[in-house]
């Protein structure tokens, strides 16, 4: 089981501890109940898909949401187009994690690094953007679904579901469809998304369209 980043001893490596600890007490004050899971589960998924990712890829991993348990978090009601809003939501989180991890000490290149993965997670575009992205999603599915269906509804949460499956990786994809959610109520709802996105590959059914 791969692990977090674990502390060798080295000045740099207690900073980066002290940085993970920061964003996680910073992502305990969401309003959203499913936020601090989801940003350990994110870095729980990036490891399994790269085991061997680095200490900016983890960092974003934890924090590329941090956005969402702001006061002035980026609201989807501003936006018209979704893509817009999501990456207004990624800027901003960077912006606000590159405030953070200059506070504990970590080399310039380490944060540019982190904070340039944290404003792609949405769109990928890199190798380590889209592994980043890809997580993203699967920790979607598997942590913040069950309370996304309780909370919106399932026609909703149905169409967020085929706007993640959108997002991943071939690779992701098949991951996502080997295993079986534990919430009986979740694993319909991907079960369902990805009879749909089978269509929508065939062109037999239009693209998702959510607005979450």
């Amino acid at each position: 089981m791969p692990r977090p980043y674990v502390a060798c001893g080295s000045v740099v490596d207690k900073a980066l501890q002290a940085a993970m600890n920061e964003i996680r007490r910073y992502i305990a004050g969401s309003s959203t109940p499913e936020d601090p899971a989801h940003a350990d589960n994110t870095l729980h998924w990036l490891l399994k898909l790269k085991p061997d990712a680095g200490p900016a890829l983890q960092l974003a991993a934890l924090g590329h949401d941090i956005d969402r348990a702001s006061p002035d978090k980026v609201q989807r009601r501003d936006f018209s187009d979704y893509d817009a809003f999501k990456a207004a939501h990624a800027r901003h989180g960077a912006a606000i994690l590159a405030e953070l991890l200059c506070c504990h000490g970590l080399p310039d290149a380490l944060v540019q690094q982190c904070c340039d993965l944290v404003r792609q997670h949405e769109t990928g575009g890199t190798a380590e953007a889209d592994v980043l992205r890809d997580a993203d999603s699967l920790s979607y599915f598997d942590t913040n679904l069950p309370l996304y269906l309780q909370r919106e509804g399932e026609q909703e949460a149905l169409r967020r579901s085929l706007w993640g499956l959108q997002r991943l990786s071939p690779g992701a994809l098949a991951l996502l469809g080997s295993w079986q959610h534990k919430d009986p109520a979740a694993a319909a709802i991907i079960e369902e998304a990805l009879v749909r996105h089978r269509r929508q590959a065939n062109g037999t059914e239009e693209s998702a369209n959510t607005t979450q």
